[in-house]
């Protein structure tokens, strides 16, 4: 009986030993706990945050949770469509869809904790899509669709301005924020389409009115070269029969100089030949000289001639046989 009992007390005192070994393992592996990488965790015991943990495996201790938080890049995606779209100061639908990239800043991981909640309840207690769509809505607001549609760029910018400003950066940074898809109700766009194909239809008339300008600008350069050639043809004309009646009156002043030269040098000659004769004329050629003057005149040759004066002049004639 005795070995029995020892048998069973044996047993029994293995079979402890073996659990509390289990208990031992156990307790020593629920002291510790892992962070994913790319990852933050905050260590709460009993209700009370003991600090942060980086990615791997820590040794926390007994009753201590750790809430991981993750810090890579997070994606959202806004419709401003339908009866959650924004509207200008119209009231006029206007529509797009908003992208947003944000992350978890890793130093404000534990007052996220605190002041938000878990990891997966930040979005929704922050509100963050509230945020995107009031930021879009406060901007179209103040502008008519038509200058929403001409002032594109300025608008996003001023849309993208305003969700910063409301977005809760204490705990997240935000990467890049896109506004695509911008657009308008069936009226608005119709309009504009139509405002399109009138532009289009001015700026094809416009071409033609250009084209016809430039055409009759052809026709009138081509005129006025044309008469600018004939000018010239003119003038060459006449300044050629310039220069032929030049040449002509040139020729005929050259013809009466050497005519008039002509002309002077035989006055000149006789002249010469008159002096000479005179110098060489004596009474007696003087007599026969008149004497050859009345007979070839066919009169009887007197023996006195009156002189001009009325004196008398009395030649001897030499008596002519």
């Amino acid at each position: 009986m005795k070995n029995r009992k020892g048998q069973g007390m044996g047993a029994a005192i293995g079979l402890g030993a073996l659990v509390l070994f289990f208990v031992v393992i156990g307790v020593l592996f629920a002291g510790f706990d892992t962070v994913d990488a790319s990852h933050k965790g905050v260590k709460v015991k009993l209700g009370e945050v003991k600090g942060t943990m980086d990615p791997g495996l820590e040794w926390t201790g007994m009753f201590v949770d750790v809430h991981q938080y993750n810090l890579r890049t997070r994606k959202m995606e806004v419709k401003m469509e339908g009866a959650e779209g924004a509207v200008d100061r119209d009231g006029q639908a206007v529509y797009a869809r908003i992208e947003i990239n944000y992350r978890l800043n890793p130093a404000s991981v534990e007052d996220a904790y605190k002041g938000v909640g878990k990891d997966h309840e930040l979005e929704n207690v922050l509100n963050i899509d509230g945020i995107i769509r009031e930021g879009f809505k406060s901007v179209t607001s103040n502008y008519t669709s038509l200058e929403i549609f001409q002032k594109r760029p300025q608008v996003k910018g001023a849309a993208i301005a305003r969700m910063k400003m409301s977005f809760p950066e204490e705990y997240f940074v935000i990467e890049n924020v896109v506004i695509s898809n911008l657009d308008f109700n069936a009226a608005f766009k119709a309009a504009i389409e139509s405002k399109k194909v009138a532009e289009e239809t001015a700026k094809a008339e416009q071409e033609k009115v250009k084209i016809a300008e430039a055409e009759a600008n052809f026709k009138i350069a081509t005129a006025e070269g044309a008469k600018k050639e004939a000018e010239l043809v003119a003038d060459a004309q006449a300044y050629q029969k310039m220069k032929v009646a030049e040449a002509q009156a040139f020729e005929i002043k050259a013809i009466a100089e050497a005519e008039a030269d002509g002309i002077r040098a035989k006055g000149l000659a006789e002249a010469d030949a008159l002096r000479k004769r005179k110098a060489e004329l004596t009474d007696d050629m003087v007599k026969v000289l008149a004497y050859e003057a009345w007979a070839q005149g066919g009169s009887q040759v007197p023996q006195t001639i009156l002189g001009g004066d009325g004196a008398a002049m009395i030649y001897n004639l030499p008596e002519m046989k």
